[in-house]
């Protein structure tokens, strides 16, 4: 240990109290796992090297010394003041209270000194690109690389400006061209059912622009900072999670109508299983025309349908054609978008592909964050279509997939099928979750079944089998492509269930 911004000698009686507190602090994953990282990118199927020569020893995570070597005894005592408060259960249950209690007895300016210098130098790199930058430079030195992340996000939960929910009928709403660029314009619903036709406003509309902007200043400061590096964004603050939910709601119940065609589900849906469902479902046509629309869809001329063929030819306009086909209008009918809200996704789209275009130019990679289950088909899907266009050649742009969730191995192998098959570089980020709590709440409250995992041992089996089906897919076992896999974990298992694969790789 090294006191940095302090004389030796008057640390030295410090030491060995120094000493337990290192043994007090975490497990060094996160330094330790820089050895066999660069800020490159992620290679989880290439060599890691350090000197020229393979690093295949085993890493001993209790070794504080190595961990600790390049931090300073002032970080140090920092960190250990810092998770000794945080892991105060009164403290975090009461965190919002003891905040607005300091800011009325000792005011903004002092809380917040006392604040820069704690929880926000510890957790934070900076406030904007000068700030970040000496943290940045640091981390480099023990050859760690950074991921830039604008951490804010909105929830459908929360009171959102610009947004109404209002159960009123027959009001029209103002056309989305007739509203002024700074006009707030509460927009009414209709109520068909139980299902309600929600409205946004350009209010919203304009804080999202507003928040891609922010998302270029993050990206240009990693081509500044850290060339070929990092930056994450969340989709929520690109769109209303309002429009989000109700275009993950129309994707369910397009994947929900395939699994009903496919009726010997064996995940695909042959021409008699297409005709024989027609029949049922929507309105009659000659069987020359359900055959050409059967032919849409199979575009890999195989005879039948695949769910990624599927999902992948229904854009919105496609699916509001198939939905006014319907007999009847059930559920996946009234959940398809309507004119407006397809304008608005349109404007999502158009801000994503924005901020990808410009990291293509910068050669910086973006991660898109993950969310709540009940937006996060929405993502997926906005994530696809700048996939597809922008990793042709590497691994511009990651999802993520959240380990915690039940269904997460199935929808990691069909974005790698999806890739596979169209000839574009897979990218993912594992997660285990951040939303548990919420998710529980959510489908208890609405009487759906928990997406969550029924036990944390099941999370990490997870985890780490999403992780080894990245490793092993085809593109990476011929040498065509690099796994791509950014293991986003605390969890020394895991690191260690990384590495393992590193070697086998």
């Amino acid at each position: 240990l090294t006191a940095r911004l302090w004389d030796r000698e008057p640390m030295a009686a410090l030491y060995p109290s120094l000493r337990r507190a290192v043994r007090a602090l975490p497990p060094p994953i996160r330094p330790l796992v820089s050895r066999f990282s660069t800020n490159k990118g992620s290679d989880l199927g290439g060599k890691f090297q350090e000197g020229g020569e393979e690093q295949r020893e085993k890493i001993d995570f209790q070794d504080g010394a190595q961990a600790y070597k390049d931090i300073s005894t002032a970080a140090l005592m920092r960190a250990l003041g810092v998770f000794s408060v945080c892991g105060l259960q009164i403290v975090v249950r009461n965190s919002h209270r003891i905040l607005q209690t300091a800011l009325k007895l000792f005011g903004p300016t002092v809380v917040q000194v006392i604040m820069r210098r704690t929880l926000f130098a510890h957790f934070c790199g900076g406030e904007d690109l000068e700030s970040i930058r000496p943290t940045i430079a640091r981390l480099r030195e023990s050859n760690i690389g950074g991921i830039l992340d604008f951490a804010a996000e909105a929830d459908i939960e929360g009171e959102g400006e610009g947004v109404t929910l209002h159960h009123v009928t027959g009001e029209v709403s103002k056309p989305i061209e007739e509203i002024s660029q700074g006009e707030v314009v509460p927009q009414p619903t209709t109520v068909q059912g139980n299902a309600l036709a929600r409205q946004y406003s350009y209010h919203t509309e304009r804080q999202c622009d507003a928040n891609k902007k922010i998302f270029e200043t993050a990206i240009r400061a990693v081509h500044g900072v850290s060339p070929g590096g990092f930056a994450a964004i969340k989709v929520t603050a690109l769109g209303n999670p309002l429009l989000l939910e109700r275009w993950s709601t129309a994707l369910r119940e397009i994947h929900r109508l395939f699994d009903i065609m496919d009726v010997d589900s064996d995940e695909g849906v042959h021409f008699e299983e297409f005709m024989s469902s027609w029949k049922k479902l929507f309105v009659p046509l000659e069987e020359s025309e359900v055959r050409k629309i059967f032919s849409d869809f199979d575009k890999n001329n195989t005879g039948k349908i695949d769910p990624v063929e599927w999902m992948s030819t229904l854009d919105p306009p496609k699916m509001r054609q198939l939905a006014s086909s319907c007999l009847e209008k059930g559920p996946f009918a009234t959940a398809v978008l309507d004119d407006e809200e397809e304008k608005l996704l349109l404007a999502m789209q158009t801000r994503l592909k924005s901020l990808v275009k410009l990291a293509d130019d910068l050669d910086v990679r973006l991660m898109v964050d993950a969310e709540h289950t009940y937006l996060q088909p929405a993502i997926d899907n906005l994530v696809l279509g700048v996939q597809r266009r922008y990793n042709r050649r590497i691994d511009r742009v990651y999802g993520t997939i959240q380990c915690y969730l039940k269904d997460a191995q199935y929808r990691n192998r069909i974005m790698m099928q999806t890739a596979e098959q169209e000839g574009w570089v897979y990218a993912v980020k594992l997660v285990r979750g951040a939303y548990m709590h919420q998710e529980k709440e959510r489908a208890m409250k609405l009487n759906y079944p928990d997406p969550i995992h029924n036990s944390l041992q099941d999370t990490h089996e997870c985890y780490h089998s999403v992780m080894s089906d990245v490793v092993a897919r085809e593109s990476v076992k011929n040498g065509s492509q690099k796994a791509n896999l950014v293991v986003a974990s605390h969890n020394q298992r895991s690191v260690e269930h990384a590495i393992d694969l590193i070697h086998r790789a």
